[in-house]
């Protein structure tokens, strides 16, 4: 043990200790306000008992496996997320621990999960996403003395680039009022998807997402104000729909409320004198809540046969619909900051980056102001 005076009058006792783990030299240290014998011994105590708890831990810290790393992390990583989210998150993780759950959380290298994540099958965008999740991972081990350096830091993958078919797959992302119609007439011609046309319609013309739709009880509409409040979602994932399980919605700026046009009110008035339940509206016949995946499959089948099979690449799915509202906004030249409050979005980027497509309709009129404009 040896000692060094500080310029603040203090003592700063040193002890070196050789950790066999490692294979390192470390130092504990420790402050007092004398060099006298007795603060000598008491420094003494107070890094021997320095080096015992640091002994222990890493003793404690060899039997941790990633599997059991990450059941810990899982405990407060499931309190900050949605359950969408951590539905997400967990089928993310399953090959990796199937491959690395065993191993000792000190003991993977990042090229050992670089050439994990190199060799799945996956876009880039995944890919990207799949890193960024395991470095959460280690970071809670980092900080929690697991792991002295995060192994992630050394995974590089391919920088993402846009291709012509990402962009293509953007713009197809959404229906225009065309191709809007033709569903709806296609659908409504047919008595046993009545209800669940309906549902679509309402979506197109709200910019719901499908659990804030189903989620929806008539306590949550002002019919003479014409207004409808977003209050929970319906929990999707690992239960049925009709479990009725209500969540908070996704995010905080999620909580809205929004104006009907006077055709929601028409569809809201349909369910209401074929009122099946008296506390949630959109439910069938048999006073049932319809699932995602029943919906979803309904429409996917009246799309392609209207609009046909993936054209364009084009992936028929119902958050379209929502896609297809903000856009019809953007069309109407509706303020950004409008289209954010109406659909619950705190950021103006995502709105521009993801959802402000340049329509037909948009063009044409583009083309038709140039044409018209002289100098």
């Amino acid at each position: 043990m040896f000692y060094k005076k500080l310029k603040n009058g203090k003592y700063r006792y040193f002890e070196k200790y050789f950790d066999e783990n490692q294979e390192k030299w470390r130092q504990v240290t420790v402050t007092l306000n004398s060099k006298s014998r007795v603060a000598q011994a008491e420094a003494k105590n107070r890094l021997a008992l320095k080096i015992k708890e640091r002994l222990e831990q890493q003793i404690y810290q060899e039997i941790l496996t990633i599997q059991e790393v990450y059941n810990d992390w899982r405990k407060i990583r499931d309190e900050e997320l949605k359950a969408s989210s951590i539905h997400t998150e967990n089928g993310s993780f399953q090959r990796f621990l199937k491959k690395f759950g065993k191993r000792k959380i000190d003991s993977v290298k990042g090229s050992e999960i670089q050439k994990f994540i190199l060799e799945l099958k996956l876009s880039p965008k995944t890919r990207v996403l799949r890193r960024s999740y395991y470095t959460m991972l280690f970071s809670y081990a980092q900080k929690v003395g697991y792991i002295e350096d995060n192994p992630m830091s050394q995974v590089v993958l391919p920088k993402v680039r846009t291709t012509v078919d990402d962009v293509k797959k953007k713009q197809c992302n959404f229906l225009d009022r065309t191709e809007m119609r033709t569903i709806l007439d296609y659908g409504y011609s047919i008595p046993k998807y009545y209800r669940q046309t309906s549902l679509f319609e309402f979506m197109f013309f709200t910019g719901l997402r499908i659990g804030e739709l189903l989620a929806l009880r008539w306590e949550d509409i002002d019919f003479e104000e014409m207004t409808l409040t977003v209050n929970h979602t319906l929990n999707l994932h690992g239960y049925v729909a009709d479990a009725r399980q209500l969540l908070s919605p996704k995010t905080a700026h999620s909580y809205r409320t929004l104006s009907l046009n006077k055709r929601c009110m028409e569809i809201l008035s349909v369910f209401q004198k074929e009122c099946y339940d008296k506390e949630f509206i959109f439910v069938s016949e048999k006073n049932h809540i319809y699932g995602r995946d029943e919906l979803s499959v309904i429409f996917k089948k009246i799309c392609s046969e209207q609009l046909g099979e993936d054209k364009n690449m084009r992936r028929y799915h119902l958050h379209m619909l929502r896609h297809s509202h903000i856009s019809l906004l953007v069309e109407m030249n509706i303020p950004i900051k409008a289209i954010m409050e109406r659909v619950g979005h705190s950021s103006e980027k995502m709105i521009l980056q993801v959802y402000s497509h340049v329509t037909k309709n948009m063009r044409k009129e583009l083309r038709v102001k140039l044409n018209d404009f002289k100098l």
